[in-house]
């Protein structure tokens, strides 16, 4: 029986009271990023930051 590949987890979103971080690649390590993902990634915490500083 094989196992399926797990996926590198990289998200960040506000739950409310909090914002949640997870970057994990498949096999358990810290997730490397290349410029242009950590980019994205920084905008998607600014996002979740402006949302926090809202509520």
């Amino acid at each position: 029986m094989t196992q399926s590949p797990t996926k590198d987890r990289l998200d960040v979103w506000f739950d409310g009271s909090a914002i949640c971080i997870v970057a994990v690649a498949s096999n358990g390590d810290p997730l490397d990023m290349s410029e242009s993902e950590a980019e994205e990634f920084l905008a998607k915490l600014q996002l979740c930051i402006a949302q926090a500083k809202a509520a």
